[in-house]
């Protein structure tokens, strides 16, 4: 035993007995001989200190500030196995273990989930409402104090909403049901698409006992929902196909019967109820495409999906859907319902730089963001949302706090939705933090930073606010987007014709210029350069954070090519990427404006060429297919002018660079500036001109085509060096200028050797 004399060997005559003769009078003298000794050593009574007794624990608790709990998970386990005994002993041991850990320690979660794991047992043995309803305390005390990145918080959520069903099967109570519904909107949330199925049943259980409890049609609609998109989620011979369906069947039962009690009872019920059904119909089609969260401008409150519908279903509007004149079942009547429901969700978005203390969505979840007070960035929200209020709109959205950004898959369908929530806003608030109205609009760094390009080419209403939330110029404007002037200074601030700017089109048209106006921005993560242009080039590609930016950049070039075959996203200076030799390894290189000088037509150099060669490459040019990019491989369509000779310039003294003449077939020489050394061998190189089939007008009649082919021909263009590798692939060699090229002369590129190149 421990007594004065500090005796190190205290715990050897006692813990055995817990294994040997009686264990459970063994256990209970443990217990509490240990709560005696931490009270005692609490309470100053005994001169032993409590540290160096737990230093003393057997070799099974290595942890001194959690022994105890480590002793009753121990005891608790031979408890299970023996079947037997009372397990009041080692409820007492978890108090005390819970005592000793104050509620800032980083395993106070752990202790209690073990105090709750042990009275869930006792529960279960005894049925006690008292251990049930400490159990449902502790585990729902243990998911708030867990950080939200924890992975054993959703098996703490799924172990409370099994308790809050236990005592909603004994009590009935709606305040229990409310919580489980709650809970399993969370475990869905939390939970990836794929894995949702029984999520979605569970919720939709729920849902469905509350429809049989209140009778409100709404809820057993949302159950008919969930269980449909669970047995959506379940091909045929999935283990949860049937009871997917074998649900869904149940709550559509439930559906009619009660729409057929609803009709005898009440004459006039089905008539709004109808209406009722369809206006929530055609609510989640029509906001199925906005924000999934909007900030509520009246209240600072954040709301979701069931929210902003509740909002709507307490509107004006709502109220005169229900008593609309027009035919049931009409166009009329579904027309007035979505234009309704539009009028009532115009929203306004915020773009902005990001700066010092932006709330995020855990700061505002659940409270009114009029009522919090500390940072500068929460100072902005409310601004905003004050302005969009005073702008005539009920709903904001900021890309601070309206995205869970802990959760991956919302982050990648937000990202991938973006463009598309800027061009469906009614009004985008652009919020210039560093200029005042006298200052210049290009001075500020909102202009190089890589998000907000999208966020000035989507919208159609922009207004630009400066440091003090004033009208930038004071010109009262509706749409400094519609101000010609304004449109000036955002040209010279962006170099985007106008065109651009009032009526921009999503998509992969003039690829090379769309990746110039990106070219000078920057964002916080590297590889967010080409997330931002995402919306711009209307591509969805995953979005993979920790990916290196020449990855990220490369597979935006990679899906521009395959899906436009655009090779003119190929003419660049610079350093060449990992992803690809022909892609640069940032956007920096497109700042340049590729540009050839024409030379004028002239019919006379045409004269004495066979005109059956010129139909012949013409028409093996036109049936081409289009670049692309496979296994990580440029698949390039291409005529092709092998080196037949590099010579060094002698003016070339720089180490570090290289300025070579070099001859080609059919080609004049050019002079070529390098950062890398060319071997002499020959047939070792090539020269060549990237072909797309748009480079050739088949709009016209035969032979004005293949004239018009023919002055193609003839211009300068700007040519890729490439390097032959093993196994017919092609490397290429980044040059430190534009490598134009003019042609030896018009008949002999008749002879040009067409090619489909593998680089890498």
């Amino acid at each position: 035993m421990l007594n004065d004399k500090r005796n190190s060997q205290w715990h050897a005559t006692l813990f055995p007995g817990i294994f040997e003769g009686q264990p459970e009078i063994a256990w209970s003298a443990t217990l509490l001989l240990l709560r005696d000794i931490s009270e005692s050593q609490a309470n100053g009574t005994i001169p032993v200190p409590i540290e160096p007794a737990l230093k003393r624990m057997p070799p099974q608790f290595p942890n001194r500030r959690l022994s105890l709990q480590d002793l009753a998970d121990l005891l608790l386990k031979e408890f299970r196995k023996k079947r037997s005994g009372d397990l009041g002993p080692l409820v007492t041991l978890a108090r005390t273990a819970l005592e000793f850990t104050p509620p800032e320690h980083p395993y106070h979660h752990s202790v209690l989930i073990n105090l709750a794991n042990l009275l869930f047992e006792q529960f279960k043995k005894k049925s006690t409402k008292v251990d049930l309803d400490e159990v449902i305390t502790l585990r729902r005390t243990a998911w708030e104090c867990i950080p939200q990145d924890d992975a054993e918080k959703q098996t703490i959520l799924l172990e409370l909403d099994d308790c809050l069903c236990e005592r909603f099967k004994r009590e009935d109570t709606m305040e229990d049901l409310e919580e489980i519904i709650s809970l399993r909107r969370l475990a869905l949330e939390r939970t990836p698409p794929p894995n949702r199925c029984r999520q979605l049943l569970n919720l939709a259980n729920s849902v469905h006992e509350k429809f049989v409890k209140q009778g409100l049609v709404n809820d057993i609609e949302e159950a008919v929902s969930l269980a449909d998109t669970a047995l959506g989620l379940c091909l045929p011979g999935h283990s949860d196909h049937p009871l997917s369906r074998d649900h869904l069947a149940s709550y559509l039962k439930a559906k009619v019967r009660a729409r057929g009690t609803r009709h005898t009872s009440d004459t006039s019920g089905p008539v709004s109820s109808d209406i009722k059904q369809l206006v929530k119909k055609i609510f989640f089609e029509k906001v199925e495409k906005f924000p999934l969260r909007l900030l509520h401008t009246r209240t600072g409150i954040l709301c979701n999906r069931d929210a902003q519908l509740s909002h709507f279903e307490h509107s004006l509007q709502y109220k005169q859907l229900l008593l609309s004149t027009s035919p049931r079942g009409s166009q009329e009547l579904e027309t007035e319902i979505s234009d309704a429901v539009l009028e009532f969700f115009g929203f306004a978005m915020l773009s902005h730089r990001w700066e010092r203390g932006e709330p995020l969505l855990r700061d505002v979840e659940g409270k009114r963001i009029y009522d919090l007070a500390g940072t500068d960035g929460l100072a902005k929200l409310q601004d905003f949302c004050i302005l969009a209020l005073e702008c005539n709109f009920q709903w904001a959205w900021s890309d601070t706090c309206c995205i869970d950004k802990d959760s991956s898959a919302e982050l990648q369908e937000a990202i991938g939705s973006m463009f598309s929530w800027y061009r469906q806003s009614s009004l985008t608030i652009v919020y210039l933090s560093d200029v005042s109205n006298n200052d210049s609009l290009a001075h500020s760094a909102w202009f190089k930073r890589g998000w907000t390009l999208q966020e000035l080419l989507a919208p159609h209403t922009v207004l630009f606010y400066a440091r003090d939330w004033s009208l930038y110029t004071n010109r009262g404007a509706a749409n400094h987007k519609a101000d010609p002037a304004f449109r000036e200074e955002l040209h010279k601030a962006t170099g985007i014709a106008d065109q651009h700017l009032t009526n921009f089109h999503p998509g992969m048209d003039d690829a090379r210029s769309r990746l110039h106006w990106a070219s000078g921005r920057r964002t916080t993560r590297p590889e967010d350069i080409a997330y931002s242009l995402f919306g711009i080039f209307q591509v969805h590609l995953p979005v993979l954070y920790g990916e290196t930016e020449q990855n990220a950049i490369g597979r935006l070039l990679a899906e521009i090519i395959s899906r436009s075959g655009d090779v003119s996203v190929l003419d660049w200076v610079g350093e060449p990427s990992s992803f690809n030799s022909c892609f640069p390894a940032d956007l920096v290189p497109y700042q340049t404006v590729s540009q050839t000088h024409l030379i004028p037509s002239d019919s006379a150099r045409r004269s004495g060429l066979d005109v059956d060669k010129t139909q012949k490459l013409y028409n093996k040019l036109a049936g081409l297919p289009r670049a692309g990019f496979v296994n990580s491989k440029l698949i390039l369509p291409s005529t092709i002018h092998p080196v037949t000779a590099v010579r060094l310039k002698e003016s070339s003294t720089s180490p570090s660079r290289y300025t070579y003449e070099i001859h080609a077939s059919r080609l004049r020489p050019v002079d070529v500036t390098l950062s890398v050394k060319l071997s002499r061998g020959a047939g070792t190189y090539m020269l060549v001109r990237p072909w797309h089939p748009k480079s050739l007008d088949t709009t016209e009649s035969d032979d004005n085509a293949v004239w018009s082919f023919l002055e193609q021909l003839e211009q300068p263009f700007n040519a890729l060096l490439l390097k032959r590798l093993h196994h017919n692939e092609y490397k290429r060699i980044a040059s430190n200028c534009m490598i134009t090229v003019c042609v030896q002369d018009l008949a002999s590129t008749l002879d040009s050797e067409v090619l489909i190149l593998d680089i890498v």
